[in-house]
C-alpha cells in the first residue's frame, strides 16, 4: 500500500487520487454534505451551542445593542400601555369625584366620557360644585353637543381638569385636590316624553343652548333662583335639547321643564324656579317683553259742557306671554352678556 505523501509526478497524483482510499474520502465528504443539505444539522447544533452559551458570552456590538434597546421600548410601552388600560379601568368605575381624582397619578392621566362625568359632579354639595365648575357652564356646552370627554392630570400637587370636545379643543379647565370634595347624592325624576305633549308650556318652548347661554349671562343669585339643583339635571344621562317655561305661578314660582334626548330616547324633567328670576330670562330670550307698552293718547272729552281729561293707560300685554296670576313685578337690573 503506497504512503500518504506528496505526490512527485502526475502519473503518481492520478494513481492516488483513484485509489481506494481516495474514492472512500470523497464520498465520505459528499455524505457529511448531502446529510447537511437534507438534514441541516450542522446549523442546529450550532444554534444550541450558541443558545447554550449565550449568558456567558459578553454582548458588545452594534447588533447586540440595537437588540437591547428594541427589548428596552418594548416593554417600557407594554407597561405605558397597560397603565393607561389599567387608569381609563378605574375612571370609569369611580364611584365618586373625590375617588376620581385621587386615582390619577403623576407619571399618567386619565379620559373619562362627559355622561360620566357628570353623573360624578352631580353627587358634589352645591357649594362644591360652583368651585369645580359653574353648573350653568356644563349645562350650556351640553346643549351645545359639543363636550365630548374629560382629561385629567395631576400637576403641581392638584389635579388638572380640562372639558374637551371631539377635536380635543379645551372648553375649560380647572383645578383641584381631593380633598376639596365630597360625595353626596342627588337626583332628579325624569318622565318620558317631549313637551309639546303639556299645554302649560305651548307657546313657550326655547331650545336648550340659547336658554342656558341666556342663564348663563345673568348673575350667580339670579341663576340659582331659575334653577336650583342643575346638579340634578346633570346627572341625567344625556344632552338638553329643548327648554319649556310655564304659564302658571304657584306660590312666586313657575314650572321649568327641560327636555333631554337620552339613549333611551326623549325625557322631561322639571325644577321649580322662582318667578321675578325666570321673567329675567324670558326677557333675554324675549327682547320685546322688556320693550315699554304704547299707551293711548291723552284727549279732552266734553260731556254736558263740562270737559274731562282721563288719565293715559297703556294696552295690557299679551295674555299669551304672561303667567295666569298677575301681579306687578319688581324691576331687578341684570348685566349685559360680558363674555
Amino acid at each position: 500500500m503506497p504512503a500518504w505523501s506528496e505526490p512527485k509526478d502526475l502519473k503518481t497524483w492520478f494513481l492516488q487520487g483513484f485509489s481506494l482510499r481516495g474514492g472512500v474520502l470523497v464520498l465520505a465528504v459528499l455524505a457529511v454534505l448531502l446529510s447537511e443539505v437534507r438534514f441541516n444539522w450542522v446549523e442546529i447544533m450550532l444554534g444550541r451551542y450558541l443558545a447554550a452559551t449565550n449568558s456567558y458570552r459578553p454582548e458588545s456590538g452594534n447588533v447586540w445593542e440595537e437588540g437591547h434597546l428594541r427589548q428596552v421600548a418594548t416593554q417600557t410601552l407594554e407597561k405605558m400601555v397597560t397603565d393607561q388600560l389599567a387608569a381609563q379601568r378605574e375612571a370609569r368605575e369611580a364611584t365618586s369625584m373625590s375617588q376620581l381624582i385621587e386615582g390619577v397619578s403623576d407619571s399618567r392621566g386619565s379620559m373619562l366620557s362627559a355622561e360620566r362625568f357628570r353623573v360624578l359632579y352631580s353627587q358634589l354639595p352645591e357649594a362644591t360644585e360652583r368651585t369645580l365648575f359653574p353648573p350653568m357652564r356644563l349645562l350650556s356646552i351640553s346643549a351645545d353637543r359639543s363636550w365630548d370627554r374629560v382629561y385629567l392630570e395631576r400637576e403641581n400637587g392638584k389635579v388638572g381638569i380640562y372639558l374637551l370636545d371631539r377635536s380635543n379643543n379645551v372648553l375649560n379647565y380647572t383645578t383641584t385636590s381631593g380633598q376639596e370634595l365630597e360625595s353626596t347624592g342627588g337626583s332628579a325624576p325624569a318622565v318620558r316624553g317631549t313637551l309639546e305633549a303639556l299645554p302649560e308650556f305651548a307657546g313657550r318652548i326655547y331650545p336648550a343652548d340659547r336658554f342656558f347661554r341666556a342663564l348663563e349671562t345673568l348673575p350667580v343669585e339670579v341663576q340659582r333662583a331659575v334653577l336650583p339643583q342643575p346638579a340634578a339635571v346633570l346627572a341625567i344621562e344625556g344632552s338638553p335639547v329643548r327648554v319649556g317655561i310655564s304659564d302658571e305661578v304657584n306660590a312666586d314660582t313657575i314650572r321649568i321643564a327641560i327636555e333631554m334626548q337620552t339613549p333611551e330616547g326623549r325625557q322631561i324633567t322639571t325644577v321649580m324656579g322662582q318667578e321675578w328670576a325666570v321673567w329675567q330670562v324670558r326677557v333675554l330670550l324675549e327682547p320685546r317683553l322688556a320693550s315699554p307698552s304704547p299707551t293711548v293718547p291723552q284727549s279732552s272729552v266734553s260731556i254736558f259742557g263740562n270737559s274731562f281729561s282721563p288719565s293715559a293707560s297703556t294696552q295690557p300685554d299679551d295674555p299669551a306671554q304672561q303667567p295666569k296670576k298677575r301681579r306687578q313685578r319688581p324691576w331687578i337690573p341684570f348685566p349685559k352678556d360680558n363674555r
